[in-house]
């Protein structure tokens, strides 16, 4: 295991223990993995959904980069429409490093509607991602950083994200709080790697 991912695990491990839970929910990292008390989501557009008795998950869907097919459009809403269980996003369902507030408004209105439905309802929590932390102001989407269902702590990995965590005042939040999606010149280059 390279040195990042040991760090990044100790991370997870050291929040777990401070929120004295026992089993760790998180996206942010593109690769599913499973260990004894934690378990990696992996993302979206790879087919990757996070299902428990009470909760169903899915994080990194990344609208605003990615232009997925009707078949799997329909299946985010139809995940989104759940009233068996808790629906949890758990980050960067949206883009908006590439994608503006209102151009995401006039290219998914239905799903933007949706969510705000479903978590006015208490059906669905949204939670912050590191591409979507100013969701509640840009697209008045309720967002909470993390969420507990029983021992089961849910948050988007970029918090334990070792790039994050040792930079004093988080520079990297504080320059993409301050470029925010006027990052959209990188899309091709995003796109290039994670596609």
């Amino acid at each position: 295991m390279t040195p990042y991912y040991s760090l990044y695990f100790h991370n997870i491990r050291k929040l777990l223990k401070s929120k004295g839970k026992n089993f760790a929910v998180l996206g942010h990292l593109h690769t599913p993995r499973k260990e004894k008390d934690f378990t990696v989501i992996g993302t979206f557009h790879e087919g990757n959904v996070y299902e428990d008795d009470q909760v169903v998950a899915i994080t990194d869907v990344h609208l605003g980069i990615f232009d997925y097919p009707n078949e799997q459009m329909e299946k985010i809403k139809s995940i989104l429409n759940r009233t068996d269980k808790k629906v949890i996003i758990m980050g960067d369902f949206f883009d908006l490093f590439y994608m503006t507030p209102r151009k995401l408004t006039e290219k998914y209105p239905d799903i933007i509607e949706l969510i705000k439905q479903r978590e006015r309802g208490g059906g669905l929590v949204y939670l912050q991602g590191n591409h979507d932390e100013n969701i509640t102001r840009d697209l008045n989407i309720p967002s909470v950083k993390e969420y507990i269902s029983g021992d089961k702590l849910f948050f988007h990995g970029h918090i334990c994200d070792p790039l994050y965590t040792l930079f004093p005042l988080n520079v990297f939040q504080y320059i993409r709080s301050k470029l925010g999606y006027r990052l959209h010149w990188l899309r091709p280059l995003y796109l290039k790697f994670h596609s």
